[in-house]
């Protein structure tokens, strides 16, 4: 273990027990430290651990997140069948410059919009309000951290068929994306810290000047 995943790993052993405890297992297995029956399920394991951390991290750190819109978009979506239901001679995919709906469905719809916009919106000012000095949500480094978490996403999962050895990522290119990871988690650790010693400091030098001050 490097400088660098060293002090990461001692940051999350700080604040939150089980984030470092996912971030160690992912180097761990990236290291071939624990044995896994096959390479797929390593990487799919190494997915979901840093795909973990990279959700929750912003939380352990104390990082502002933006209000939840609701009902989520999800929750939308899964209420839809039944309102069109009521509605069964309405087609949406007819011909023509616009369609008429019913305002009930169109509601429905706005609603489910402005759910989608937000929660997307929401996304990127979480990650840049952890990895920005000023809450930049259109830095390059808050679509770094995006695209990387999207990757971990996708290996997480299984897909609809097995995926072919010759097409699991090599561990040059996990590493690559942990790499991303690391050097931007590094900079918020260090910030972080720095931060919170120049907040020590100060505090101590006013409780010595208020010492004095008794004296």
């Amino acid at each position: 273990m490097d400088e660098r995943e060293q002090r990461i790993l001692a940051a999350l052993e700080g604040k939150r027990l089980e984030l470092a405890n996912f971030y160690r297992t992912a180097l761990m297995l990236l290291g071939g430290e624990l044995e896994v029956l096959d390479r797929r399920t390593r990487v799919a394991f190494i997915g979901h651990c840093m795909r973990e951390l990279m959700n929750r991290v912003l939380g352990a750190l104390g990082r502002p997140t933006a209000p939840r819109f609701k009902p989520s978009s999800g929750d939308q979506v899964k209420a839809l069948p039944d309102l069109l239901s009521r509605f069964p001679e309405l087609e949406l995919d007819g011909e023509g410059g616009s369609v008429p709906v019913p305002q009930e469905v169109a509601a429905a719809m706005d609603k489910l919009f402005k759910a989608s916009i937000h929660e997307k919106r929401r996304v990127r000012d979480d990650v840049a309000a952890l990895i920005t000095d000023d809450g930049n949500a259109s830095h390059a480094a808050v679509s770094s951290w995006i695209e990387s978490r999207d990757y971990f996403v996708k290996w997480a999962h299984l897909h609809e068929r097995d995926v072919a050895e010759s097409d699991l990522p090599s561990d040059d290119e996990i590493r690559e994306r942990v790499g991303i990871v690391e050097e931007l988690l590094d900079g918020v650790i260090t910030a972080f810290f720095t931060s919170r010693h120049s907040i020590d400091d100060l505090l101590a030098e006013i409780n010595a000047m208020e010492d004095e001050a008794d004296a």
